[in-house]
């Protein structure tokens, strides 16, 4: 369990700051599960709401681009042997938030 939190956690920073294709701006990780060898890792994702219309096919072929990058982030973050294959899965589209940011209603 401490392995499938650790590459949760790592898999979460990747994706907040060094992922740098646009497709994946506003992708959010929200499950890792590690099978019981260690071997495979699936990762459940939240399409932003702006990219509901597409669908996750593009974040997913994004994602597969990658995939590579992530492992070998993963090796050298954790300090790894073997870093599991990584699987990604849509689990459905975040929520719209309420803008915060001053922008929106003047009155």
């Amino acid at each position: 369990m401490r392995l499938q939190s650790s590459i949760f956690e790592e898999v979460s920073l990747l994706f907040r700051g060094e992922l740098s294709d646009p497709l994946l701006e506003g992708v959010t990780v929200t499950t890792l599960e590690l099978s019981p060898d260690g071997r495979h890792a699936r990762i459940g994702f939240t399409l932003p709401p702006e990219r509901q219309e597409s669908g996750p096919a593009p974040v997913e072929e994004a994602l597969d681009r990658a995939t590579g990058f992530i492992r070998s982030q993963l090796a050298v973050g954790l300090n790894l042997k073997r870093v599991p294959n990584l699987r990604f899965v849509c689990v459905g589209v975040a929520p719209r938030l309420l803008a915060t940011d001053g922008q929106g209603d003047e009155s």
